[in-house]
Parts: structure tokens; sequence; C-alpha cells
């Protein structure tokens, strides 16, 4: 317990209260590089470019010289193949996203200075429960990629006349023959770039959601703000009205920012997600006295929902706080006030039901009803792959 408590505690950034661990573990894989000029970041990078490489020569590979066994594998491991998607983009956008991060960071320690209570304990509530999020779900993470990397040894097929068939979890470019003792050190390297496009997975998905607490957690603040804005003093109160209106107004441009920054990987990896469930669920549906491939497709394929939940849940949770500010302004002493700042309530009250929603493409909301409907296409693909047989 001492360890786990001297762990969490190194992941943990004063510069970053809300989203602390998750820069920790961004700096780790050579993502978050706020200097070039060191050596480390420098080698994580071209770190990163040789992943990118290896899981590109599966693509050419399988283009040149088409397999179905390859096409399978790559629909089977999909998700772990969004992973350079997700960095790519990261790094596209690289500057967006240190803007966003700084201002999450300003707004917070902004907030902790002030010493309020209240505030305090709505901060630290949705701290708690990003913590809980994103440490369950790296957790998960680690029994998944355990499951994953193992699965291929469970499946490699030794027959008595000579012939042997040898598995790969990622068949990219790799200078060894597919046979032993080639296929070890082929596998060797698979699983180091495996498990380090999964840390850029884990990495991006957790910082994404915890953003998503960080808003749907601010605009509960924000409705604090509102209830609090009348006092006796008309001047007071027009200013606490004025800062009601300027700290949504930001919270709303950051948020417009957060969703271009996210839209177009979340619509790629809802397809891909679709996709990848039937097939799974088809692989789970055939397999036939193998308990150890049985358990590790089912760790995968709760892994794949939960990450995907995870999503969907926390968007519409700030799609529903959103909701909420604006009746929060007549939650104040407007009634007690004059003519002139009722009107400005009832004005903060309209530029207050601004409905902030995350997009998965320019067509698809990221809402429960949503995520539903993805579990419907997954089955509907899962049969159609089925009749195929």
């Amino acid at each position: 317990m001492v360890v786990i408590e001297k762990i969490l505690s190194f992941l943990e950034d004063p510069r970053y209260p809300s989203v602390g661990p998750h820069i920790r573990l961004l700096s780790l894989t050579g993502l978050w590089h706020p200097d070039l000029k060191s050596p480390k970041s420098r080698f994580k990078i071209i770190i990163f470019l040789v992943t990118v490489a290896f899981f590109l020569s599966q693509y050419v590979k399988c283009i040149i010289k088409f397999n179905t066994d390859d096409l399978k594998l790559i629909l089977q491991y999909a998700p772990s193949h969004m992973g350079i998607i997700k960095t790519c983009l990261f790094q596209k956008d690289y500057k967006i996203w240190e803007e966003l991060i700084d201002f999450i960071s300003s707004v917070e320690l902004k907030q902790i200075s002030r010493k309020d209570e209240n505030l305090d304990k709505v901060m630290k509530a949705y701290i708690r429960r990003n913590r809980r999020v994103s440490y369950f779900f790296w957790a998960l993470a680690f029994f998944s990629n355990f499951s994953i990397f193992t699965e291929p040894y469970q499946k490699n097929n030794f027959n008595v006349n000579g012939t042997s068939t040898y598995l790969y979890i990622f068949d990219g470019y790799t200078p060894f023959s597919r046979e032993p003792n080639g296929y070890y050190f082929s596998m060797c390297i698979q699983t180091m770039l495996g498990h380090i496009v999964s840390a850029y997975v884990i990495a991006w998905d957790t910082l994404v959601v915890s953003i998503m607490i960080f808003f749907a957690g601010q605009l509960k603040i924000t409705r604090l703000y509102c209830t609090r804005m009348i006092t006796a003093n008309n001047e007071e109160s027009h200013r606490n009205i004025a800062e009601c209106h300027r700290f949504h107004t930001s919270l709303v441009k950051y948020q417009k920012t957060f969703n271009c920054l996210i839209s177009s990987v979340m619509f790629v990896y809802l397809v891909v997600i679709s996709v990848n469930l039937g097939v799974c669920i088809k692989q789970i549906a055939e397999i036939e006295d193998d308990l150890p491939t049985l358990v590790s497709s089912c760790v995968f394929l709760m892994a794949c929902l939960i990450q995907l939940l995870l999503f969907y849940w926390h968007s519409n949770e700030v799609t529903i706080e959103s909701d909420l500010v604006s009746y929060s302004t007549f939650q104040s002493n407007w009634a007690q006030s004059n003519k002139n700042i009722q009107k400005e309530v009832a004005l903060l009250a309209l530029t207050t039901r601004k409905k902030l929603v995350f997009r998965a493409g320019p067509f698809n909301v990221m809402s429960l009803s949503t995520f539903v409907s993805i579990l419907r296409a997954s089955y509907s693909f899962y049969t159609l792959l089925k009749g195929t047989n």
C-alpha cells in the first residue's frame, strides 16, 4: 500500500490539479514534449516514428499481398491501431492541446487560490472521480494487454508431420524469419511496440475523459456562481453577473476547441469499434473447448466496451450539466434586486442556454442513445459476418 501511495503521489502535479497524472503519462510516452532540445524528448519522438512506421508496414503488406488472415488480424486489434491515428493527430494539433491544458490548469489554480469551501468541494469531487476512472482504466488496460500479447502463443499449432503455424499480434515488417528463432525475435519487437501503442491509447483516452469530467465539473461551479451572484450591493451584483457570463463564455469557447480536436478521431473510432465488436463477438461465438482464449477474448471485448462507454457517458454528462446552467440563474435572489439587475439576470439566463455537445464526426452526437446505436450496429455486423459463413 505504501508503494502504491508513493506512485500515486508521484503522478500528481500541482501545476495541473485535474490532468496531472495524464500529463505525466504523456511525458513518459513522449507525446508531451515542451522541450524539444532535450535528448530524452528526441529519443521518444524517434521511438514514436519507428512505431508509426511499423504499423504502417502492416497496411502496406496487406495491400501489396492481400491476405484475408492479415485483414482479420488488423480488424481484430483495430482499437490498438487507433493509437497511431490518435497520436499523429495529437502531434499535429500539439499547440492547441497545450493551450487547452493551460486553460484548464489556470482555471483550477485560480479557484484553488480563492480558498472557497464550496468551490473546493465541487472541485475535489470531480478530481476524485477523474482519478478513479483513470486508474481503473489503466488497470483494465494492463490486464487486457496481458491477454492480448499471450493469445498468439496459445493458438500456435504444432503438428506431428513437421508443419507448424505461428501466429502474430501485429504483422508489421520485421527482418526475421516466421519460424523460430526469428519468430520469437519478431514477437519481442511486436510486444514492445504494442505496449508503446497501448500507452499512447491509454494516455489519449484518459486525457480526453478527464477533460470531459473537467467541463462537467466546471459547469457545476458555473451553476454555483450563478446562484450566488445577487447581493445587497447592486454594483457587486452587476460585476458578479458579468463574471458569470465571462466564465461561461470561456467554457463554451474551449469546449468547442476540444470538440474540434476529438471529433474526427471519435468518428473513425466509432466506425472501427462497430466493426471490431462484431468481429470479436463472432470469434467468441466460434470458440470451442478453449477456455484461455475465451477468457482473453472476453476481457478484450469488455475493455473495448468500457472504453467506448467512458467517452459517451461523460460526454452525455457535459450536455446534461450545460442544460442546468440557465435554470440556476433563477435560483439566485434575483427577485429582491432592482429592475436593471433583473434584466441582466434574464439576459444571462438566455446566453447560458447554450447546449454543449461533443460530436463524433459531423452527424453523430456523443450520447448514451448513440452508444446504444453503436451496440446495435455491431450486432448487425456480427449477424452479417455470421451469415456469410
